[in-house]
């Protein structure tokens, strides 16, 4: 399992580190998808990554912990 996974900004098309651990939600619009941070401050950030593509790389390859 891993916590730091690297996923596509969608507005920059740049690569950056997201800890899924600190990922209170997240969810599909369009062709991006939204991931909401926990906290009080509601930071988000959009990624081209699909949900299940984020969960592959959270979990491993295989999908199961």
């Amino acid at each position: 399992m891993r916590f730091w996974i690297e996923c596509t900004r969608f507005e920059k098309n740049q690569r950056t580190h997201i800890n899924i651990a600190l990922v209170g939600r997240m969810w599909r619009e369009g062709d991006r998808t939204i991931l909401a941070f926990v906290g009080s401050d509601g930071q988000r950030i959009e990624v081209m990554e699909t949900p299940d593509q984020i969960m592959a790389m959270h979990l491993g390859s295989g999908g199961a912990a």
